[in-house]
């Protein structure tokens, strides 16, 4: 794993032998002065095809760059410039057991929602997803975030067709990350996001 600097320069060198391997806090450099881990943050293993990742137990995650889409699941939290989003599916409510109906407003064919999150548990506000998806970016989409100087005019959007829903990066500036599922591959090349540090994928 290769540390990068906000410049893009290269800031140092984690090696992951074999595993799993645990980092967070309480590890040492650079994860000590990182606020955002938990003192155990995440476990890490080595593969020859790249990095095994589970983070289920802490607060924040782990978080990977997305390039072009990738197929979003319920409850895929993801990261767009100092943003946190939620997605969730939303099927058609059903009846208790005993057969009544639940009241709610008419449904015009919302498939899906995306939130904004003050923290990981925490909704800010929640925008429904139907059959056109939603865009979001600094100034145009949806959901827009004006003051973020992180997030590009337009920068990703989630999508659903025939073959699941999606969430697109849109050539943003800084880049559309996704929190990686437990147990999840990551492969060479790949930038992650733990905590404040950034780095990438190397194989050795």
């Amino acid at each position: 794993m290769v540390l990068l600097r906000e410049d893009g320069t290269e800031g140092g060198v984690l090696v992951i032998e074999g595993g799993p391997e645990t980092i967070g806090r309480e590890h040492g450099p650079p994860f000590d002065s990182d606020a955002y881990l938990d003192p155990r943050h995440a476990e890490l293993t080595a593969t020859h095809e790249g990095l095994l990742i589970d983070a289920s137990g802490s607060v924040n995650g782990v978080y990977l760059k997305l390039e072009g889409r990738a197929e979003l699941q319920h409850r895929d939290f993801f990261r767009v410039g100092q943003e946190l989003l939620l997605y969730e599916d939303l099927p058609e409510p059903t009846p208790t057991a005993d057969g009544t109906e639940r009241m709610g407003s008419p449904n015009p064919g919302y498939w899906g929602r995306v939130s904004v999150m003050v923290s990981p548990d925490r909704i800010a506000a929640a925008y429904p997803v139907k059959s056109e998806g939603v865009a979001i970016g600094r100034e145009n989409g949806e959901i827009t975030f004006p003051d973020d100087g992180y997030v590009s005019g337009s920068h990703c959007r989630v999508f659903g067709d025939d073959d699941g829903v999606f969430l697109e990066d849109l050539g943003s500036s800084n880049g559309t990350y996704m929190r990686v599922r437990p147990g999840q591959l990551i492969r060479p090349g790949t930038l992650i996001l733990i905590g404040q540090q950034l780095f990438r994928i190397e194989l050795t």
